[in-house]
Formats: structure tokens, sequence, C-alpha cells
């Protein structure tokens, strides 16, 4: 079992080995490959290093009260860089909505004291309207009363004749009278019957007004002639007062709609009456537009600055020679008055370069004709710690406006040393596989030995 052991053994230094062999050559040949000269595809000489500017403009119209800046100076963002103010504010808008509202006031207070008065009118008709209806309930009942009396005696009177009459008919029965005799009596039995239905339709036409003017319908006649002309007075008194309320609701509303706009047009006013100048994003004053003292207008730059972080080299190919680069493509940046080159990478390739106004980017870019396009390469060590470095040389800490050599594509060395790297750790990560692996299997086999 011990020979077994040195065995396993054997084969873990034997795989050391091999991988050690194996990654000396690489390390010998890319070692070769260093001294091979590097080899770009395609150079232009028209380039410039280039980075947009910031614009620190006024916010309002006004005169520069504060203002104490210098090229070079370093501005971070937020950071106030001069003060504004405007002396000469037109207020015509504002007295215009004040006046509105105070003439809108006044006639609120007057509806508002019509209303009033029409619910004390209101009032005092329905006071009036209940004791009239009552005092017309009240002599109603009298006549109910009377007309039930009337009633009462009539069909007393009706039964007394159809008395009479039936005595006559067993007379008649008895052969002792004749029909000719009877005459008389059924005239005296059927005028009863007629004053008695004339009573009763009297009765029930006061029941009848009566029940309606308790559920405050007037049908007229000289009953109910002042309840009429008192209902029509109060209907047309509640319906004023209805149009007052909804005149009223809208005057308010409109009076609501004013006092916001009274505040938004003071708010306006004092923005625009004093305003701080900011410097919107980090940077480094490249220059100053103005002076203390001056007036401007309402986004006139005061000053500019530049982020070296963003940075970047413009340069001018034939559009024949890069179609088939693409986007991240290396490049080399050659600063002829350093003597120094910094690697980058194609981040935009494009036919029109709209550069916009004159003062968008720092500096004007090379001309370009129009079958060649504008390659722009951001460099590799360009960071955030950039964005706000001062310097004192023309610059501004990140060479801005000055010519420079651009290569694009990617040398013979970079490309086997890419090549390289990515085989190695393909390699060390095969090794470590291995030596997991034969780990695994000398433990279990020593866990087998015991």
């Amino acid at each position: 079992m011990t020979n077994h052991l040195n065995d396993s053994d054997r084969k873990i230094l034997t795989t050391t080995r091999l991988l050690g062999y194996v990654f000396a050559s690489f390390l010998l040949i890319v070692v070769g490959l260093a001294f091979i000269p590097n080899t770009f595809f395609i150079v232009s000489t028209r380039a410039i290093v280039n980075a947009p500017v910031q614009l620190i403009s006024s916010p309002i119209y006004g005169r520069l009260d504060k203002l104490n800046l210098q090229v070079g100076q370093a501005v971070t963002s937020g950071e106030v860089m001069a003060t504004v103010s405007n002396p000469n504010q037109d207020q015509t808008s504002l007295n215009g909505l004040r006046l509105e509202k105070l003439n809108l006031s006044e006639k609120i207070n007057n509806i508002q004291g019509t209303i009033e008065e029409r619910k004390g009118r209101i009032t005092d008709l329905e006071t009036k309207t209940g004791l009239v209806r009552d005092a017309v309930l009240s002599e109603l009942a009298e006549v109910i009363a009377n007309s039930q009396a009337v009633v009462a005696q009539y069909d007393s009177r009706l039964k007394e004749q159809d008395a009479l009459l039936e005595r006559q008919m067993t007379m008649f029965r008895m052969k002792m009278i004749n029909d000719v005799s009877m005459e008389p009596q059924r005239q005296k039995r059927n005028a009863a019957q007629h004053e008695l239905d004339i009573a009763r339709g009297d009765l029930r036409r006061n029941e009848i007004v009566k029940d309606l003017i308790m559920k405050g319908i007037y049908t007229g006649g000289p009953v109910t002639a002042s309840l009429m002309a008192l209902d029509m007075e109060h209907t047309k008194i509640a319906g004023e007062q209805s149009e007052d309320q909804i005149a009223l609701r809208q005057m308010s509303e409109r009076k609501k709609q004013l006092e916001d706009l009274i505040g938004r047009e003071e708010a306006r006013l004092v923005k625009s009456g004093a305003a701080n100048v900011v410097a919107d994003y980090a940077g480094q004053l490249v220059s100053v537009e103005a002076s203390y003292g001056d007036f401007v207008r309402q986004g006139q730059p005061v000053a500019k600055s530049l982020n070296c972080s963003e940075a970047f080299a413009a340069a001018v190919y034939p559009s024949r020679e890069v179609e088939s680069l693409d986007i991240g493509t290396p490049a080399m940046i050659n600063y002829r008055s350093l003597g120094v080159k910094r690697t980058g990478k194609i981040v935009k390739i494009v036919r029109y370069f709209n550069s916009g106004s004159d003062d968008r980017y720092f500096a004007k870019f090379p001309h370009a004709d129009g079958d060649e396009v504008y390659v722009l390469i951001r460099e590799d060590d360009v960071d955030s710690n950039k964005a706000v470095h001062v310097s004192n040389d023309k610059f501004f800490g990140c060479n801005v406006g000055e010519d420079v050599i651009v290569s694009l594509g990617e040398s013979v060395v970079s490309r086997v040393s890419r090549y390289a790297t990515t085989a190695l750790s393909q390699i060390s990560d095969a090794s470590s596989r291995m030596l997991s692996t034969a780990g695994v299997e000398l433990a279990s086999r020593r866990q087998e030995i015991r």
C-alpha cells in the first residue's frame, strides 16, 4: 500500500512539472515577440484632442453683483459662480391678477349679502304661508263641518220623504188611492234626494281642497288665492337664490385659481428678481465671458468649463479604410509635443459629426471631405479623478486642443499577449481542476488504507 501511495504522489509531481514547462514555454514566446516592432493598420495626422464645454449661464436677465472667476479655476457640481439681480421687473401680470381678485372679492361679498337677504325673505314667506295655511285649513274645517250638518239634514229629509212615499205605496196597494195621487210625493222624495247629492258633493269638494292644501297643492279659488300668491313668490325667490349660489360657487373657484396664479407669479418674480449662476457639472474654467457689474441676458454664458474625464481624440480617415473596424478597436494616440503615446479604444465612427455651436466643444474639429469620416477615441487611463484636475498649462490638464497622431488597430505583440493571457488562464484553470481531483483521490485512498 505504501508503493501505491508513492505512485499517486509521483503522478501529481509529474503533472506539476509538465504544467511548469508549458508556462515557461509561453513566457519565452511572449518575451521573444516583444522584440517584434509594433505594426498598426492605419494612421491619421489630422487629429485633435477635444472635450465638450459646459456653458455656465445666467438663469435670468439682470446685473452681475458677485463675480470672482479665473481661467483654470476648478469648479464642482452645484457650485455658485456668480449672483444676478434684476432691479427692473415687470409686474403688470401680477397687478392685473391682484386687481381681478379684488373685484371678484367685492362681488362675492355683495352676492353673499344678497343670499342672506333672500334667506330672510324666504323665512318670512314660509312663516306667513304657514299662518295663512293654518287659517285656510281652519276655515275649511268649519265649512266641512257645516257641509256635514247640511248632508245630515238632507239625509233626514230624504228618509222622511221615503217613509211618506212608502205609506202611500201601501195605500195604493190597498187600492185606497190611485197612482195619480202618489205623483206629488214622488217629486218631493226626488227633490230631497237631489238636495242630498248636492250637499254631499260640496262636502267632498271641500274635503279634497283641504287634503290638497295639507299636501302643499293649491288649485285656485277664493280660499287658496292667498296661498297661491305666497307660494309663487316663494318659488321665485328660491330660484333667484339658487342662481346666486351657482354664481357664488363659480366666483369662489375663480378666486382660488387667481390665488394660485398670484402665488406662482410672485414666486416667478422672486426667482427672476435674484438668482445664482450655478455650475451644473464639475470641471475647470477655460474662459470667463463677463465681469462684475455687467448686464447679462437670460441664458447668456458667464463662463465656460470642461471636464477632462470627457476628453477624446477626433481623427479624420477615409471611410474605406475604417469600414471594417468595430467599436472598441484598440488605438494609439501620439502626443508629439509631449513625446508620449497613450493607448485608447474607438468609441464612435460617424460620417458627419455635428459639433453644434462654436462654443459647444473646446476646439474646432479637423476638416473632413465627403468621403471621409470622424473616428473618436477615448484614452484607456481617463477616469473620474481627472474631472476636477487643476493645471496651469494651456491644455487644462488633459491636452485639449493639441494636434496628435492617431493609429488604429492592434499590434502583433498585443494580440499575441492577449491570446497568451487567455491560454494561460485556461491552463491555470485546468491545472487547478487536475490538482483538486488528484487531491480528492489521494484522500480517498488514504481513508481506505485506514
